[in-house]
């Protein structure tokens, strides 16, 4: 942390993060406490730090739109109340504490204990991502000072940092409560969020992956070293969205394991409304998955949950799982060489020309194992109805609204199909497209 004399103007227009941090603090020797903190996107704050009376260390930000005159002056300020035993930065968060008009009071208070918001099938996931992704940016703001430009950097840093679908969880739900709290709110009040927003958050959506990858994704997750390995394995076999298969409580397998049911309750229809119990017949490639999958014990009792890293809740931290599971990726790669990384690139380069994609960059999704599966399920020679029936999709108009045969003989066939594809590529064999009978298909 450098220590200089006195800064100056063009000392912090100038000031610089080194290389491999993510900031830097720049200290005034003459104000003792009061510096420059300079982060790698290039914000510039102005900090003050110092120990309460307890001898904690504690570091605020002065108030932003400060003149470097201006904040050195309120620096001064500050440090001579903590001369006096005040802890300004303690007395900051009580006085945000205790207004009644924050974004957290409000989503807790009102918006969270809504009957309407309650009965929502995505209650659940609403809640986690306000505690996760939005309250420790937001939190504490009061609703009416809340600025786009805010909304914007917080979306931003999510998508650099958690990726594209954690960027686009936050977006959707904070939305959707400002579009809640409009009839509520004074009339002078204005929803920050404006057209033109998502788009600069939202990512490119998910892509497939190629049989190289599909390749090497399989290998890597046999080594099974977290729930997450066996997960995205499963995912794949079943074509399932990602909390589909990760929130998977055993009481939705039949008795002899051969069958997978995900509940109306619990899944959701093509336009993200029209809900609907969802049978997937297992193959035997996706059973002996789920027979490696470790069960864990809470209280002498297995764990409902089939996808658990601590038996008591399902797995969730999908951003740092996959963070994880991509470095292994970009490391089996590596050692498969020069060769394969070109043959994946150039495949890639086909698919999608100008998007410049990597083996396994950071664009790749979880959500792009299922679109990988209803490809793979096209070139097993599986007719476009059983297959968009394999995804759960209904079909539009009057059909798909009082169609309601499961085709449970033609799923199974289809997810076997799907299983085989999979083991195929593994081995490395040619693909042998088999047109199906109409019967079967």
């Amino acid at each position: 942390m450098p220590t200089i004399d006195k800064l100056n103007e063009e000392m912090v227009a100038s000031a610089k993060v080194p290389a491999g941090k993510d900031r830097e603090f720049f200290w005034e020797e003459n104000t003792a406490g009061f510096g420059l903190m300079v982060t790698d996107n290039g914000a510039r704050s102005f900090v003050v730090q110092y120990r309460n009376s307890d001898g904690r260390s504690r570091r605020m930000k002065i108030n932003g739109g400060k003149t470097l005159v201006q904040a050195r002056r309120e620096a001064k300020d500050l440090l001579g109340q903590v001369a006096k035993g005040a802890d300004p930065l303690a007395d900051k968060k009580k006085q945000r504490d205790a207004r009644a008009d924050t974004l957290r009071k409000i989503v807790e208070n009102e918006y969270l204990v809504d009957s309407e918001i309650k009965k929502l099938r995505s209650f659940g996931e609403k809640k986690w991502t306000f505690e996760r992704y939005i309250f420790p940016t937001l939190g504490t703001r009061p609703i009416t000072e809340i600025k786009r430009s805010e909304i914007v950097q917080m979306l931003r840093k999510l998508k650099a940092n958690r990726g594209h679908g954690a960027s686009n969880d936050a977006f959707k739900v904070l939305s959707s409560f400002l579009n809640w709290y409009i009839p509520l709110a004074d009339d002078d009040f204005r929803n920050p969020i404006v057209k033109g927003i998502w788009s600069q958050t939202k990512g490119e959506g998910a892509r497939t992956l190629t049989d190289d990858e599909i390749r090497i994704l399989w290998n890597v997750t046999g080594e099974g070293r977290n729930p997450f390995d066996h997960f995205i394995r499963f995912a794949l076999l079943t074509a399932t969205r990602r909390n589909e298969a990760a929130q998977m409580p055993r009481a939705e397998l039949s008795s002899d394991g051969t069958e997978w049911t995900i509940p109306e309750a619990r899944y959701k229809g093509q336009d993200g409304k029209s809900a609907h119990a969802h049978l997937i017949p297992l193959s035997p490639l996706a059973r002996e998955v789920l027979g490696k999958v470790p069960v864990l014990q809470i209280r002498g009792k297995d764990s409902e949950w089939v996808f658990t890293s601590d038996g008591m809740t399902p797995i969730s931290g999908f951003s740092k799982f996959k963070r994880a599971l991509d470095k292994r990726l970009i490391e089996a790669v590596e050692r498969e060489g020069a060769a394969v990384r070109k043959r994946i690139i150039a495949h890639l380069n086909e698919r999608y020309p100008g998007k410049g994609y990597e083996p396994f960059d950071d664009r790749w999704q979880i959500h792009g194992l299922r679109k990988t599966a209803r490809t793979l399920l096209d070139r097993a020679g599986i007719s476009t109805q059983i297959a968009e029936k394999c995804l759960g999709h209904i079909e539009s108009g009057i059909v798909g609204k009082y169609n309601h045969h499961e085709a449970k003989p033609e799923k199974r066939t289809a997810f076997e199909a799907l299983a085989r594809e999979v083991e195929r590529i593994v081995e490395g064999k040619t693909a042998k497209v088999v047109a199906l009978s109409s019967a079967r298909a």
